[in-house]
């Protein structure tokens, strides 16, 4: 879950049920069989955070726990990354800028072929995915 993949209906249905949604590779995961540089690629994304003189991982990360409510789990090597990314606490998106991450066009980051079968409970992306994306 991410900016350019919101998952909504997803969010939506744990949020009714009570279940807590975590998020992994919530920057998209580049190098991963699952990632691509969907999320630090885009464009509306590059502008808020230069707008905030944030980074754009920070951008993401600020509007994925507070402003979504979803916790998520980062992982970083690089120590000045790891610093980065606990400084979202002090600042907060508006709600132009909440907008603008809502319209970003959405685009799946995982496939999930291997739960596709003709055999199976689900036979087509669509049916996996109830038509999200």
């Amino acid at each position: 879950m991410n900016p350019v993949w919101q998952q909504k209906m997803l969010r939506g249905l744990c949020k009714r049920k009570g279940i807590v949604v975590t998020a992994y590779s919530p920057l998209e995961g580049k190098g991963t069989p699952w990632g691509s540089n969907a999320v630090m690629e885009c464009e509306v994304l590059k502008q808020i955070a230069d707008a905030k003189g944030k980074s754009l991982a920070q951008v993401c990360l600020r509007w994925r726990l507070y402003e979504q409510g979803v916790s998520f789990v980062v992982k970083s090597f690089n120590k000045d990354r790891i610093k980065e990314n606990v400084k979202i606490f002090d600042w907060e998106l508006n709600p132009e800028e909440l907008e603008k991450i809502d319209q970003i066009p959405q685009k799946r980051g995982y496939l999930a072929f291997e739960f596709i079968a003709d055999q199976g409970p689900y036979k087509s992306p669509e049916e996996l995915w109830d038509g999200e994306v």
